[in-house]
């Protein structure tokens, strides 16, 4: 049997990376953003740019769909089942970009079980402004006090 020795304490570092853990429901659960995450604003604008060009693509889709619908004179409960299914598709695309962005289950945390519709995202964007622009003002801050004519050294 071995004596219980004490373990030596190790030194450590912390480093601040820039997470902040924001409540997103009821329930207290949270997601995390990175503001420290240099990826994260080209991640962002790359989500953009492929929602830009998905739009084409979604709005030729849906207008084949109408002309197929008239072509095929499809009754009421057809032509709406074809336009909800294309419609969930739609909205998956969304949701599985907007998971990408902010990390899985973002989605499922912010809006519950279901397919959220595009004026939802607009909410939660909105909602997240604040937080983007406080690290920045803060980032900016400390970039002007690091590199300051009165700074001297490296302290």
């Amino acid at each position: 049997m071995k004596a219980n020795v004490p373990k030596k304490k190790m030194d450590s570092i912390r480093v601040d990376t820039g997470v902040k853990k924001i409540e997103v429901n009821d329930e207290g659960e949270t997601i995390s953003l990175n503001f420290a995450d240099q990826s994260f604003p080209a991640r962002y604008f790359a989500m953009v740019d492929e929602f830009e060009a998905s739009q084409s693509t979604f709005q030729k889709e849906a207008q084949e769909l109408d002309k197929e619908c008239e072509q095929n004179q499809l009754s009421d409960y057809e032509r709406s089942r074809k336009v909800a299914a294309f419609n969930l598709k739609v909205h998956q695309f969304f949701k599985e970009r907007v998971d990408g962005l902010f990390g899985e289950g973002t989605c499922r945390k912010v809006f519950g079980d279901i397919v959220p519709s595009v004026d939802l995202y607009v909410d939660f964007i909105s909602q997240l402004a604040p937080y983007f622009e406080k690290y920045g003002k803060e980032r900016q801050k400390k970039l002007m006090q690091k590199y300051s004519p009165k700074r001297k050294g490296n302290v």
